[in-house]
């Protein structure tokens, strides 16, 4: 039971290149475009799950900033 941050920085991870991995050049540009695109991937599906609870719970934010505001 991992975060979902953890779990998305082990597949960045397990899909990192090293130079020294004896391969020619455009494959090894094409891996490492592969792996950039699984980069951004993850950042959208990390951030999706904030974006879809957060209409949810800004009336409450807002009337948290409002409270605190006003003075009696």
């Amino acid at each position: 039971m991992y975060p979902l941050q953890l779990f998305l920085r082990e597949i960045l991870i397990s899909n990192t290149l090293s130079e020294a991995s004896g391969m020619d050049p455009e494959m090894l540009a094409a891996k490492q475009g592969l792996a950039d695109l699984l980069k951004y991937c993850l950042i959208i599906v990390a951030t999706v799950p904030v974006l879809i609870v957060y209409p949810f719970v800004q009336k409450y934010f807002a009337t948290g900033v409002m409270l605190g505001s006003v003075k009696g």
